[in-house]
Formats: structure tokens, C-alpha cells, sequence
């Protein structure tokens, strides 16, 4: 194609027609110009798809932590809720001084208070599109700004966090040396022990036992707040996120 343009401007200059040589050589910029612009054209639709690609991946990547979140958030609630059934239970024990089954009480006691849980929030996409950058590829900036938000917040998780704390710091002490190291838990796990037998009216009249159990009660509440505050977001972020691709 070069070369064809070649000689005819080659033939334009040997005959010396200078008029026609200038269209030509006019018409001929102008041909090179829009050829420019469609190569610069092709290449921002593929830079575009490319963009959307990426865009679609991220969204659907997000979706999926996002609902193992909220898998994660409903075991949480319904885990929790059974530990407040089970403390519940406890307190009452201790208030009527119903001593009929030993074992029954320590088991309740154990599932109550000896476990807890925290949310840790799926954020590997989004921890990902961050450090990459191509979080900018969501074009819908109200949805990127929510997806900031929520991580932000749940990675946060100040409730989480303080509830864990107090369960080390304060809950547990109490827990193991006025529970757990007493002789009929011992011989419960078959362990041969010296210590004195678990008696549930002196726990009854014991501040500190009964702060501890208060406490932990208290710190179920909070988390359970956080839980189904935070299950409530990533199902609307999740709404979003589907409104978004089906729009696409």
C-alpha cells in the first residue's frame, strides 16, 4: 500500500503537476490521520473490554466473599443465641439452687461460656483490586464507595475485638479456677484430682462467678448486635453487587 502511494506521487511530481501533487499529498495526511484515530479507537474499545472484564471479575469475586460472610455472620447469630439460652439457663440454676444434675450443669456451663466467636470478614478480593488497583475499574462509584465502607467498618470490628479481650483477660481466669479446676470436672475428662468438689450454692453466692457469667452475657448481646448489623450490610452490598452485573 506504501509503495502504491509511492508512485503515484512519484508520477505526480515527474508530470510537474504541482495542484494535484498538494491534494494529494493533502488527502493523503488526511487518510493517514484517520487511520491513526481508528488504530487509537480500536485499541480504547480493548482497553475498555479489557476494564469491563476485569470489572465483572472483581464483582463476582466479591459476591462470593460477600456471601460467605454472610454464612459465616448467620452461624455466628445462631451460635451465640444458643449460649444466651445456655447462660440463661445457667443463672437460673443458680438463682433455685438446682443441684439434680451435676454433669448437665457443667456441660451447659462449658457450651456457654468456654466458647465465643469473632467475625473475620472474607476480604481477599477486596484486599486484592486495593493493592493492584483496579478497584478503579468499578465504574459505579456509589457501589465502590459502599464496598469501602463496609470492609472498612468490618475490619474494624471493635465489638469483636473487645469481646475477645474481655474473654481472655476476664472471663476465662474466672471461669477456669471457679469451674473447670474443681475435682468432678477433673474426673469428668478422667483425670484423677485432689481438688475440691464443684459446689453450685457457693458459686451461687460468689460476686465474682456471677460477674463473670453477667459479663459474658453482656458481650454475647453486643456481638449479636454487630452480627446481625453487619449480616444486614453484606445482604445489601450483595443486592447491589447483582444489580451491577445483571445490568452489564
Amino acid at each position: 500500500m506504501i509503495s502504491f502511494f509511492r508512485k503515484i506521487r512519484q508520477n505526480l511530481i515527474m508530470k510537474n503537476k504541482t495542484g494535484k501533487y498538494i491534494k494529494y499529498a493533502f488527502g493523503e495526511i488526511i487518510l493517514v490521520v484517520i487511520g491513526i484515530l481508528i488504530a487509537l479507537q480500536i485499541n480504547n474499545w480493548n482497553e475498555l473490554n479489557k476494564e469491563i472484564k476485569e470489572e465483572n471479575r472483581i464483582l463476582l469475586n466479591l459476591n462470593k466473599d460477600i456471601e460467605n460472610d454472610t454464612l459465616q455472620l448467620n452461624n455466628h447469630i445462631i451460635q451465640s443465641n444458643k449460649r444466651l439460652k445456655l447462660l440463661d439457663s445457667l443463672m437460673h440454676t443458680l438463682a433455685n439452687n438446682k443441684t439434680e444434675n451435676l454433669v448437665d450443669f457443667i456441660d451447659s456451663s462449658i457450651n456457654g461460656i468456654g466458647y465465643e466467636n469473632y467475625f473475620r470478614v472474607n476480604s481477599g478480593t477486596y484486599d486484592e483490586s486495593v493493592a493492584s488497583g483496579s478497584i478503579k475499574f468499578i465504574r459505579n462509584d456509589s457501589l465502590r464507595q459502599y464496598i469501602f465502607n463496609y470492609y472498612r467498618d468490618a475490619k474494624l470490628n471493635y465489638t469483636d475485638k473487645n469481646s475477645v479481650q474481655q474473654v481472655y483477660r476476664d472471663i476465662y481466669p474466672v471461669f477456669w479456677r471457679k469451674l473447670m479446676a474443681t475435682k468432678d470436672v477433673m474426673e469428668l475428662m478422667g483425670v484423677p484430682s485432689q481438688l475440691s468438689h464443684l459446689e453450685i450454692t457457693q458459686l451461687a453466692r460468689d460476686k465474682e462467678f456471677m460477674g463473670m457469667i453477667l459479663q459474658k452475657v453482656g458481650s454475647e448481646y453486643n456481638q449479636l448486635d454487630d452480627w446481625e448489623s453487619f449480616n444486614t450490610r453484606a445482604k445489601y452490598l450483595s443486592d447491589l453487587l447483582n444489580k451491577e452485573l445483571n445490568n452489564d
